[in-house]
């Protein structure tokens, strides 16, 4: 069986093209086709695969055509998995082009960034990956401080503004002495190098552009240390334009929101969390001294039980400010504390002081039982939820009626 002619070797710009199925079967529960040449790039060497359509070639009327959905090249042939069945022996295949575009803008703008890394800071990349939001290099280095990175983007940038041609040449093995290749080939024949004019020789069997200034821009965004390596994260061309007005539109909402210029913003928003930090603090011990009044003004009316004196009720505070007064209540000598909280979602604290003996986990359990819920806890301090406020009142009557009579 003949194998399939790659298009994108030649010719990286072309959209549609004309073929002839060859093979046919099934990969991955889908339908797939091999044909006899083909422009769609299979993933492979850090890039992933094209998207587009195949439709028959004596179409009639407006037929959208089959969705190409993965590419794989397996033993010369090059497969293109199908989102559905295609008859035709004769077809004509389009690419998803600013999938394809972007692939290549990315791609390349990798070649000029590891090579950048080499003759500014002598870091060597050890791997790739083309990302559907963003692309990353893994150095074999992990002390690049910011300064040494922004260099490196700098000069990375420049050799995008030299518009230098970006040249793909298959070559024979003995003539690799004679390249200054960034890194050893991986494979002994078809041997393919990507040269950047005059800056860098890489053995790739990838999508890139024309020229270095169709890469657009190049844009570190994220760095992490790996070990002794360190992954950079960075994009190119539309996505670095895209990013750029993604972050325009926060600095303008932030502008916005904060009465400010730009170039004030991180001023702005440290008076901010300055401030905030103090209401906070503030709020804090408000929050602290209504805790202590509310759960004094509780005790002052308590019931007495025997030898304990009991808090029992049910109030519509938030379910961390009840647990709050709970626990506050519990450190008075003799105390009991029953407490429901009303809300979408009912909720029961049981505890006691640590002179009263008494298990509050065992009597919550029996008045969550009463009131349809469920719910557990220490003898000392317990918790649990019913579904209604009717469940509640019917659990709070519950735990009462539990109460040890002496």
């Amino acid at each position: 069986m003949p194998n399939t002619e790659r298009l994108f070797y030649t010719d990286p710009y072309q959209r549609e093209f004309s073929a002839r199925v060859i093979a046919r079967r099934e990969m991955a529960s889908q339908p797939a086709v091999a044909l006899d040449r083909t422009a769609f790039y299979p993933t492979g060497g850090g890039q992933p695969h094209d998207t587009g359509t195949l439709r028959p070639a004596a179409r009639t009327g407006d037929e959208p055509g089959v969705g190409v959905t993965d590419v794989v090249a397996e033993d010369g042939l090059v497969w293109h998995i199908l989102a559905a069945p295609l008859a035709a022996d004769d077809v004509t295949g389009a690419l998803d082009w600013p999938r394809r575009f972007d692939h290549m803008q990315q791609h390349t703008g990798q070649h000029i960034l590891s090579q950048t890394f080499i003759v500014t800071c002598d870091a060597e990349t050890v791997a790739f990956h083309l990302g559907a939001a963003s692309s990353t290099i893994d150095l074999n280095r992990s002390d690049l401080d910011a300064e040494t990175l922004a260099r490196a983007e700098a000069a990375a940038n420049a050799i995008v503004d030299a518009a230098l041609a970006v040249s793909p040449t298959f070559v024979a093995p003995e003539a690799l002495a004679c390249i200054p290749l960034r890194k050893p080939p991986k494979v002994t024949e078809d041997i393919r190098i990507v040269e950047v004019a005059g800056f860098d020789w890489s053995a790739c069997g990838g999508t890139h552009v024309a020229n270095t200034a169709q890469v657009g821009l190049i844009k570190l965004v994220a760095t992490e240390r790996r070990g002794s390596e360190l992954r950079v994260s960075f994009l190119c061309g539309g996505r670095a334009r895209a990013d750029y007005a993604r972050l325009q539109t926060l600095a303008q909402g932030l502008v916005g929101r904060l009465s400010t210029g730009q170039d004030d913003l991180i001023d702005a928003v440290e008076r901010r969390t300055v401030e905030s930090q103090a209401l906070r603090k503030d709020l804090a011990e408000l929050e602290g001294q209504w805790v202590e009044s509310t759960a004094a003004a509780l005790w002052s009316v308590a019931e007495g039980h025997g030898p304990v004196r009991v808090v029992a009720g049910a109030f519509d505070y938030p379910f961390e400010r009840a647990k709050r007064i709970v626990q506050t209540l519990r450190t008075r000598p003799g105390a009991v504390v029953l407490l429901g909280v009303r809300g979408e979602r009912p909720q029961l604290v049981f505890a006691r002081a640590d002179d009263v003996a008494l298990d509050a986990g065992a009597l919550l359990r029996t008045a969550v039982a009463a009131g349809g819920g469920r719910g557990g806890g220490r003898p000392d301090f317990a918790q649990g939820g019913v579904p209604t406020d009717t469940g509640l009142d019917a659990a709070l009557l519950a735990a009462l009626h539990a109460l040890p009579k002496d």
